[in-house]
């Protein structure tokens, strides 16, 4: 096996069709935060916004700027998914709740030391 093709494959999936896609379709651009229930042609599905789901995203494009490129449109995107999270996915003392609906509203439990749903 060709460890050194599989790993620019892997790249190139990731970089040019992965990313781009997640770019386009889970940026809400209207209320912060990302839509992360997409079909395979990036149409939403559900608009409720997990907090483990938005924290990965945040971190993922966090990443990728720091680590991998400098790219404006992925810092970008991880200041939007940051702000969003800052703003609404806590109660002021960072319990996090586990879900929210699109404009930031809970929907879910909070995760630490928070009151039953």
């Amino acid at each position: 096996m060709d460890f050194k093709k599989l790993a620019n494959q892997y790249k190139d999936e990731l970089l040019n069709n992965v990313l781009p896609f997640w770019l386009e379709h889970s940026q809400d651009h209207e209320f912060g935060g990302y839509f992360t229930c997409l079909d395979r042609e990036g149409n939403v599905f559900d608009t409720d916004k997990f907090i483990w789901l938005q924290g990965r995203e945040v971190w993922l494009f966090s990443m990728l700027y720091n680590k991998v490129e400098k790219k404006q449109e992925w810092l970008d995107c991880a200041i939007q998914g940051g702000e969003f999270l800052k703003k609404y996915g806590h109660d002021g003392n960072y319990h996090w709740y586990f879900s929210l609906d699109r404009a930031g509203n809970r929907t879910g439990c909070q995760r630490d030391g928070g009151s039953a749903c």
